[in-house]
């Protein structure tokens, strides 16, 4: 439907002597903002395993957009991208070793887009830096099991971050971090947060 109503739009401008090179430049490139959105969904959560992200949202309400890794979008790749038809509970199984998934030492990150259109991203869309840290923290002790095999300690981490393509990854709107294997966003929490700090 947006597609539609922008090439009405670039239509009729161009019927009145403007060039669609010189619309598209100024109105959506200078005046429209993707964002960092905290609207269409109630949590996303982060379990980090051993061979795996896995990672779960709750939208709001039904959604049928398209949920994928960055650098996904064209591959669909099963793993890295999900294209549901319709629900409200979602889950993907990210592999360590795919999907882009970057890796730096024991640090595994991948950037998550929750897109409501099936083509384009648009405000209200969302994105979100997943962290797994498997390198064991300074004040933590790996602890051993009955069996005698040693438990990993884990730092994983959610940021809410613009899901424009061409914005820059590195500025989080918003930040949570467990020093365990699981945590949670949600985005009335990270509202309240960021108004305390105000």
């Amino acid at each position: 439907m947006s597609a539609v109503l922008l090439l009405v739009f670039l239509a009729n401008a161009i019927l009145k002597g403007y060039r669609a090179e010189e619309i598209w430049k100024q109105d959506l490139f200078e005046n429209m903002r993707i964002g960092a959105s905290t609207e269409g969904y109630d949590r996303v959560g982060l379990r980090c395993g051993a061979d795996k992200m896995t990672v779960e949202l709750q939208t709001t309400e039904d959604f049928s957009g398209v949920i994928y890794t960055q650098g996904s979008f064209h591959s669909r790749e099963p793993s890295c991208f999900l294209d549901p038809v319709r629900g409200r509970s979602f889950t993907m199984n990210i592999p360590l070793n795919k999907c882009d998934t970057e890796r730096n030492g024991e640090k595994y990150s991948n950037v998550v887009v929750v897109q409501h259109d099936d083509d384009l991203v648009t405000p209200g869309d969302a994105a979100f830096t997943l962290e797994c840290d498997f390198s064991k923290p300074r004040d933590r002790t790996v602890t051993a099991d009955l069996n005698g095999s040693k438990r990993r300690s884990t730092r994983s981490s959610i940021a809410l971050i613009d899901a424009d393509p061409g914005s820059d990854r590195s500025k989080r709107a918003a930040y949570v971090e467990s020093y365990s294997d699981r945590v949670v966003f949600e985005p009335d929490a990270a509202s309240r947060k960021a108004n305390d700090e105000l």
